[in-house]
């Protein structure tokens, strides 16, 4: 069988879509007898009759109505190809933006635009570091491309219209200084770390923020918690390395300090594994990524996945 001609192909779709070789080819702007050449070509290439001739027009063959559907699927990807193959040839003239919530950023960040400077041809490349409150809402405002945060406490109303990719799960707890008084404890409970503010590079956390902010860990107290949220890892660590204030985030954002000895994990009972958090990749449904942004995303996952091994 001859090599498969995409032109060939899209002239034969389009007269199957017209059920007309006249309308075909004013909408191809091409003759109507080269149009007919073109399927006449492809039917004796395929070795297959796709239309029957009709007083009125042409209709589809029972195998020319299978192919016509695997036509289309054939020559849209042959568009996105065409589409990539540009973006690649023009690269210095491509934007992509994306998010990453902070206790991610901190820890991909500085491996990641590393690799992006020396190997993109990207002109320009955005990164937020936002909540994913707000990285889903600059999602779906189309400001960002995608982003990867905390996927845990998804509620159904968030979903309806993103896609998330479960990619890794990382560890959280709480830390402090090394002087702590938390630290002589042999044994912590949340009740003990809550008499200490906290702090947290973002609110993702839902459920424990929430009782955190407005209930005390006993049922019948009602009083409001300290919780400082910024995104700021740096500020963060600096402020718990000098002061009593407790820092929850994940293990992977304080691995440096903890093996240095400034900060140390508080051993707090946890029975549901409600320390573990669930990272994901999250796009939007309808939407169609260019081949830089799912270059960057799947290095990105794959970082992930280096630094934190399960």
């Amino acid at each position: 069988m001859k090599t498969l001609n995409l032109q060939k192909l899209l002239h034969t779709l389009v007269v199957a879509e017209e059920c007309s070789l006249v309308a075909a080819s004013k909408r191809l702007h091409i003759t109507q007898s080269a149009l007919t050449r073109s399927v006449k070509s492809l039917e004796d290439d395929l070795g297959i009759a796709i239309f029957r001739r009709k007083s009125t027009g042409v209709e589809l063959t029972n195998e020319g109505e299978r192919l016509m559907k695997r036509a289309r699927a054939l020559l849209e990807q042959a568009g996105e190809f065409r589409s990539e193959a540009r973006a690649l040839s023009s690269g210095s003239r491509s934007v992509v933006s994306f998010g990453l919530d902070p206790i991610l950023s901190h820890n991909l960040l500085s491996i990641q635009l590393k690799a992006l400077i020396s190997e993109s041809r990207l002109m320009q490349i955005q990164v937020k570091v936002e909540s994913r409150s707000t990285l889903l809402a600059m999602l779906l405002d189309k400001s960002i491309d995608f982003f990867m945060a905390d996927i845990s406490d998804f509620k159904p109303s968030d979903i309806s219209n993103i896609n998330i990719e479960n990619l890794h799960q990382l560890r959280g707890s709480f830390f402090v200084r090394r002087r702590h008084p938390l630290n002589q404890q042999q044994r912590v409970s949340r009740t003990d770390i809550y008499d200490f503010p906290i702090l947290t590079p973002t609110n993702v956390h839902e459920s424990i923020w929430d009782e955190l902010r407005w209930h005390g860990v006993d049922a019948d107290k009602t009083e409001r918690r300290q919780q400082f949220i910024c995104p700021d890892m740096a500020i963060l660590k600096d402020v718990t390395m000098n002061s009593n204030a407790v820092l929850a985030t994940s293990d992977l954002s304080v691995e440096k300090e903890c093996r240095q000895g400034k900060l140390v994990r508080l051993d707090h009972h946890v029975a549901d594994r409600s320390d573990f958090r669930g990272i994901g990749l999250v796009t939007l449904k309808d939407g169609k990524l260019g081949i830089h942004a799912k270059d960057i995303m799947s290095s990105l996952a794959a970082t992930l996945r280096e630094i934190s091994p399960q």
